[in-house]
C-alpha cells in the first residue's frame, strides 16, 4: 500500500478536497494499492472543513458533515510514502523524502489558497484540484501498466 498525503496550510479546504476526490478516483479506477490522506502545516485545532468545500463535495456524491484538520507532525512524516503540497513553497516545511508540489507532479501551477474568498474562488480551486487528481490517476495507471 502506498500512502499519499496531500498537504496545505490549514487542512480545511485544498488538501482535504484533494484527499476525498483522489480516493474516489482511485476507487473508480480500481486502484486499490494507493490510499490518500491530508494534513496541514499550520492547523487551527478549533477549525473545521470549509463549508464551501462541503457543498462542492456533495456534487461529487461525497458527504462530509464534519472533519477536524490534522497537523502534520514528525511522526506522520514517517507514515506516508509521498507528500504532495499545494504550492512549491510549502515543500520546504516537510522534512521527508518524496515531497513534491501538486503542480510539479502534473506539470501545472501552484494551487492557491482561496481562504476568505467567495464560493467562486473555492469552485475555481476545486476545479484545479479535480483536474490535477485526474492527471495523477492517469500517471498512476501508466506506471502500473508499464510495471505489469
Amino acid at each position: 500500500m502506498q500512502n499519499i498525503c496531500f498537504v496545505c496550510e490549514g487542512n480545511t479546504c485544498r488538501s482535504p478536497f484533494a484527499e476525498k476526490v483522489m480516493n474516489k478516483y482511485l476507487k473508480q479506477n480500481k486502484i486499490s494499492d494507493f490510499k490518500c490522506y491530508s494534513c496541514g502545516l499550520n492547523v487551527d485545532k478549533n477549525s473545521n472543513i470549509n463549508n464551501f468545500v462541503v457543498e462542492i463535495l456533495k456534487k461529487y456524491k461525497i458527504n462530509v458533515k464534519s472533519r477536524k484538520p490534522k497537523q502534520l507532525t514528525k511522526t506522520l512524516t514517517k507514515k506516508y510514502d509521498l507528500f504532495i503540497t499545494m504550492t512549491k513553497s510549502q515543500k520546504q516545511y516537510i522534512n521527508a523524502k518524496n515531497v513534491f508540489s501538486f503542480g510539479e507532479m502534473v506539470f501545472g501551477d501552484d494551487i492557491e489558497d482561496p481562504y476568505g474568498g467567495t464560493m467562486e474562488d473555492y469552485i475555481n480551486m476545486t476545479n484545479q484540484v479535480d483536474l490535477y487528481c485526474k492527471k495523477l490517476i492517469e500517471k498512476i495507471k501508466l506506471v502500473k501498466e508499464r510495471l505489469s
